[in-house]
């Protein structure tokens, strides 16, 4: 139960975020939490995704982009659009993230997966879940 299987294990894995949100409830600006879970990359031991991240939403409000990395030095991206039927009080984001491959068979990032993120703006956090 090594390989895709592992995947789907993982494929659910709930990020508990602890959001710090931006000053004056608003959208736009730093956030930045924790999470837990574990992906399964191929020939790699498992990865722990969002264990620690910080992303920026811009004064244009229509991206949600930042970084995220784990206690093993792994480390990634994540880029996701605004939906459009938000609302001032929750904004929702949908992206992928991405892997760096630390044995260096690639520059480039690995997709990693899916993720969403509600940010509760009145209450000052975010909460998300992440897929591989």
């Amino acid at each position: 139960m090594h390989n895709s299987k592992k995947l789907i294990l993982a494929a659910l894995a709930v990020i508990l975020l602890a959001g710090a949100t931006p000053a004056f409830a608003q959208l736009a600006g730093t956030w930045e939490g924790i999470g837990r879970g574990e992906a399964y990359p191929p020939c790699h031991p498992p990865i722990h995704p969002w264990q620690n991240w910080i992303g920026e939403i811009p004064n244009s409000q229509d991206v949600f982009f930042g970084e995220w990395w784990d206690s093993d030095c792994n480390h990634g991206t994540f880029k996701g659009e605004i939906a459009p039927f938000s609302t001032p009080e929750e904004v929702y984001a949908e992206g992928e993230w991405t892997w760096y491959d630390p044995t260096g068979h690639s520059q480039q990032p690995i997709v990693g997966g899916k993720f969403k993120m509600t940010f509760y703006i009145l209450e000052g956090r975010c909460e998300g879940t992440w897929t591989s």
